[in-house]
């Protein structure tokens, strides 16, 4: 256990990080070399997918253990994941699933990745409420809404479902940030 333990969080876990990083990357490079190269991107994505799980399910190790703790959601989700990721990984290696799509706007996929980058950073300073609304108006802008009222509706509806159901309802503390935390 406390090899496991190890893996939650310091040398361990950036040990972890750097091993499936490495396997991600022979897996890529072993199947550009093989005969399956049309399916290189669902692979990789699938593959990304399943060794992010395997991160975050390291991370729980350092949580308290208590029958229905705080790691019970992340186990979830960590199972259904690597468990649907590796029905969709048979079906490409048996190759009955459709070959990747031409390469399409890969600035707009860039520029999304940059912004979820940011919005993640956002949050520790500015809160989950602001950087979310903000983050929703300018990915929806992105993804040219036509209905730039319904944005700001969406988005300022998320917020409020936010806080009053994880919020107030079920008491589930939200990052303030370091800019709202002392008025709340």
């Amino acid at each position: 256990m406390a090899f496991l333990e190890n893996l939650s969080g310091g040398i361990g876990l950036l040990l972890l990080i750097l091993g499936l990083v490495a396997a991600l990357a022979g897996t890529g490079v072993a199947v550009y070399r093989s005969g399956r190269k049309q399916y290189l991107g669902n692979i990789l994505v699938l593959g990304s997918m399943i060794a992010l799980s395997i991160v975050f399910f390291a991370m729980t190790f350092s949580f308290p253990m208590e029958e229905a703790g705080p790691a019970v959601i992340p186990y979830l989700w960590v199972f259904w994941t690597i468990l649907l990721c590796s029905v969709i990984l048979w079906q490409l290696l048996r190759g009955t699933a459709k070959p990747d799509p031409e390469s399409g706007r890969l600035l707009f996929l860039a520029s999304v990745i940059g912004i979820l980058i940011a919005y993640y950073f956002a949050i520790g300073f500015f809160g989950y409420f602001l950087s979310s609304f903000v983050f929703l108006v300018i990915v929806m802008h992105l993804l040219a809404y036509p209905k730039k009222r319904t944005i700001y509706i969406v988005a300022g509806g998320w917020v409020a479902f936010s806080y009053v159901v994880f919020y107030r309802a079920l008491y589930i503390q939200l990052p303030l940030g370091r800019l709202f935390e002392n008025y709340f």
